[in-house]
């Protein structure tokens, strides 16, 4: 039986990694902060990322085939508001990973899973390759790609077999409602079950976002590790602008009547971003046959349906 361990394991990607590691017969642990795991199956140890030791001590017991690095602080407006915590989550915390592979599990393939905000975010450009040289243009694009920095130098010079994605915007059910998916269909579903006024709060809706599904995205991270290379970074993304504004209207049309959309100070990012960053997943595809298989419009289905399911089960 296959050996994978999780970091992150309690967030939204690594819940789902864990379902779909599961569903291939492999035997899973899972490290984040806190004392309790909610995934059944899950082999679980709460411990600081930034604990070398005792990370290196679990690799060197758990002895994975695979290693999947998720934990981090992935949320903009967080890494802005706790910068310097970020950056010692992103970077020595990758460090720290890295160190506890090296010598707890130097034969396990490793994935550090990196950002689209490695590339210059601020230019429109359709279908961005790996060869594009990355050009951050905020902390968390930066703390990304040093991450990618530290992890190509361990393959040279330790070769640890570590790989590297650069994930573009992914969603799905069970995303925090912090993003903006999960955000309007859970408002959505709300004035569906007249729990809000028919109004829905919104930032920038100029942008059109490369979007794909978790559910996508997990077999696209264990792809990597499965048919990549090491030393390799590959793109993960669906290759498709979406419009937000197709978001919108697609979920605001199953509240049943009119909705009003108004935009809210606090929802505009500071940042400048580009209106229009389209990754290429041909490099991967390449290497292991992945592609992106769940339209947009099942995903954002599954989002509502998640959000009814939760309005159903908690009282007004």
């Amino acid at each position: 039986m296959p050996k994978a361990l999780i970091t992150g394991i309690n967030g939204f990607v690594g819940a789902n990694l864990a379902e779909h590691l599961h569903s291939l017969d492999y035997e899973v642990a899972g490290v984040d902060r806190g004392d309790i795991c909610g995934l059944a199956g899950v082999s679980y140890h709460g411990l600081d990322i930034l604990d070398t030791t005792a990370l290196t001590d679990l690799l060197a017991s758990f002895v994975p085939d695979e290693v999947y690095h998720l934990a981090g602080i992935s949320y903009l407006p967080e890494a802005d508001a706790s910068l310097v915590l970020a950056l010692r989550i992103n970077i020595m915390g990758t460090i720290s990973l890295l160190e506890g592979a090296r010598h707890g599990s130097p034969k396990a393939r490793v994935l550090l899973v990196g950002s689209s905000k490695e590339y210059d975010n601020t230019v429109s450009c359709e279908s961005i390759s790996e060869d594009t040289h990355p050009g951050p243009t905020d902390f968390y694009g930066v703390s990304k790609y040093a991450g990618e920095l530290l992890g190509r130098q361990y393959w040279r010079q330790y070769g640890l077999d570590v790989r590297v994605s650069r994930s573009f915007n992914h969603t799905g059910p069970g995303q925090p409602p912090k993003f903006v998916c999960p955000d309007w269909a859970r408002q959505t579903a709300e004035i569906a079950r007249g729990r809000r006024k028919a109004v829905i709060e919104v930032g920038n809706l100029d942008a059109e976002v490369d979007f794909t599904d978790v559910r996508d995205v997990v077999r696209a991270y264990r792809a990597i590790l499965e048919k990549g290379g090491p030393g390799e970074v590959y793109n993960v993304c669906s290759g498709r602008a979406v419009p937000l504004r197709f978001i919108l209207d697609y979920l605001t049309a199953k509240a049943g009547h009119a909705v009003s959309i108004i935009t809210a100070e606090q929802k505009l990012r500071a940042h400048k971003t580009s209106p229009r960053l389209v990754g290429s997943y041909a490099k991967l595809m390449a290497a292991s046959q992945w592609r992106p298989e769940i339209p947009i419009e099942q995903t954002l289905d599954d989002i509502y349906d998640h959000w009814l399911r939760e309005l159903t089960t908690k009282s007004p």
